[in-house]
C-alpha cells in the first residue's frame, strides 16, 4: 500500500487550517497519541531568524500542531530542538537565542509547553546496528523517552546535501559534537544511520516561505504557501525533493535510508492528496549552482548520476582552499561529478574525477580520487597536489580556525 502524503495550500483561513487539513488528509494523529504518550515535537530552529524568512521553521506552523497535539491529551509535550553547531560555513548558535528570535519561544509560554534546548540535554549513547557510518551516536534522552515525535521540518536547499528535509532535521537530537562527527564521517550516510534509531511518527512540513541556492536573505526566498503532511518519513522527503524540482535518487541521505528501511525514495510508492504535486512543483536553484557562481576558476561538470555525496564534500573542499591558500590553487581547474560522457571532458593535469561515477574514465587523463563519496580532505590533498600548494599547511590553517571559532562557541553546546 502506498503511503500518503498530503499538499494543501494556505488560504483565506489561514496557517492553522492548512496544518489541520493537511494532517487528517494524511491519516491524522488520532490513532498515533494516547493519553500515555511522551511527545515531543521537533520544528527546525537551526540559529536565530524571525519567522516567515525561511530558513527556520515559520512558529506559527508549531503553534498549530502544538495545539492539534494538545487536543489529543497526551502525557506529555515537549517543543525541543538543539541549533546548529557549525562546520564549514560559521559557528554555533545559541539554541535559546533561535527559540526568541523564532518566536518558538513565545509560542511554549502562550501553550503552556515545556521548551527544551536539546543541545544541553543529558544524552545517551545507542548502538547503530549494521551502520554505514556511525556504530554509536549520542542522543538527547528526551528524543529517546518520547514515544511520539512529530518531525516539523522547513523545505529548504543545504549546502552539503542539496534538499534538508524530515530525515536531515533530525540531526537537532544530537549534541554538538555529535552535529559535527556527521560531517566528518559523511554527512548523508550519518543521517541515515542517525534515523535508523530515532522514530518519527509523523511529519508536517512548513512550506509557506522558503529558500533555494545558499539560502541567503532575503535574495533566495520563495514563497510557496503550501503544508505537507504524512506519516512516512521517505515518502514525505521524497514528496518535498519533487517539489523543489530535484530527483530524489539525487538525495544520498534519502536513498540510504529508504533502502536500509527496504522501501523505495520514488514518488511510484506515493499517494500524493490535497493539492496537485505537478501544478505545485518548482524550480530550485541547488546550492552547487549558486557556488559555482562563487568560483568562476574552477569548471564544474555533472553527468547525470551527481549526488550530494560528491558534491557536498566538493563545497567544503573549495570553501578551505579558498579560504586557507592564495587561491591560485583553483585557478583553471576542472572537477568531474557524476557519469557525464568522456567527450565531454577536457582531460588536463588539472582534471579532477571525483569518485565511483567517473571511475571508467581515469585512464584517459587527470586525477581520480576514489570513494562514494570521496572525503574532504582528499579532494583538498589531491588539488594541492597538482597544484604545488603544501596540503597539510592547509588542512591544519582551516582546523585551526574551526577549532577557534568552536572554542568561541563551546559554551552554547555544552
Amino acid at each position: 500500500m502506498k503511503n500518503k502524503v498530503s499538499i494543501v495550500k494556505v488560504n483565506e483561513f489561514g496557517i492553522e487550517a492548512a496544518v489541520r487539513k493537511a494532517i487528517d488528509l494524511a491519516g491524522g494523529l488520532k490513532k498515533i497519541i494516547t493519553p500515555s504518550s511522551q511527545v515531543l515535537i521537533k520544528p527546525n530552529v537551526c540559529h536565530p531568524e524571525p519567522p516567515g524568512r525561511g530558513g527556520v521553521t515559520d512558529c506559527r506552523v508549531t503553534e498549530a500542531v502544538t495545539r492539534i497535539v494538545q487536543e489529543l491529551g497526551p502525557n506529555s509535550v515537549i517543543i525541543g530542538e538543539g541549533s546548529a553547531a557549525g562546520y564549514d560555513w560559521g559557528g554555533s548558535h545559541s539554541t535559546e537565542e533561535a527559540f526568541r528570535v523564532s518566536g518558538t519561544a513565545d509560542v511554549a509560554r502562550r501553550l503552556g509547553v515545556e521548551l527544551r534546548n536539546l543541545n544541553i540535554d543529558r544524552f545517551e549513547e545507542v548502538t547503530v546496528k549494521n551502520p554505514y557510518v556511525m556504530d554509536k551516536v549520542r542522543i538527547a534522552k528526551t528524543a529517546l523517552e518520547s514515544d511520539v515525535i512529530i518531525d516539523i521540518p522547513v523545505l529548504k536547499t543545504h549546502g552539503r546535501c542539496l534538499i534538508t528535509l524530515s530525515l536531515k532535521n533530525m540531526k537537532g537530537v544530537l549534541s554538538g559534537a555529535e552535529k559535527r562527527k556527521t560531517h566528518r564521517l559523511g554527512l548523508d550516510k550519518a543521517i541515515a544511520d542517525l534515523n535508523s534509531v530515532v522514530k518519527v511518527s509523523f511529519v508536517v512540513v512548513d512550506a509557506l516561505t522558503v529558500r533555494e541556492g545558499l539560502g541567503e536573505y532575503p535574495k533566495n526566498m520563495v514563497k510557496l504557501g503550501l503544508i505537507l503532511a504524512g506519516a512516512d518519513r521517505v515518502a514525505v522527503d521524497t514528496v518535498g525533493t519533487c517539489l523543489m524540482g530535484f530527483d530524489p535518487a539525487r538525495i544520498m541521505h534519502l536513498q540510504y535510508f529508504a533502502e536500509r528501511q527496504g522501501v523505495k525514495a520514488d514518488l511510484s510508492q506515493v499517494e500524493v492528496v490535497g493539492e496537485s504535486l505537478e501544478e505545485n512543483k518548482q524550480s530550485f536553484s541547488s546550492s552547487l549552482e549558486t557556488f559555482k557562481k562563487r568560483f568562476p576558476e574552477v569548471s564544474v561538470l555533472e553527468g547525470m548520476s551527481t549526488c550530494t555525496g560528491c558534491y557536498g564534500e566538493l563545497l567544503g573542499a573549495l570553501a578551505a582552499i579558498k579560504a586557507h591558500s592564495d587561491g591560485n590553487a583553483l585557478n583553471e581547474l576542472t572537477v568531474v561529478l557524476g557519469n557525464p560522457e568522456p567527450s565531454e571532458v577536457k582531460f588536463t593535469d588539472r582534471t579532477v574525477l571525483l569518485g565511483k561515477c567517473p571511475e571508467k574514465m581515469a585512464d584517459l587523463g587527470g586525477t581520480h580520487i576514489k570513494g562514494c563519496p570521496p572525503m574532504c580532505d582528499d579532494i583538498i590533498r589531491a588539488i594541492c597536489v597538482i597544484s604545488g600548494v603544501d596540503a597539510d599547511a592547509l588542512i591544519e590553517s582551516r582546523n585551526q580556525a574551526r577549532q577557534q571559532s568552536w572554542e568561541e562557541t563551546r559554551h552554547l553546546l555544552e
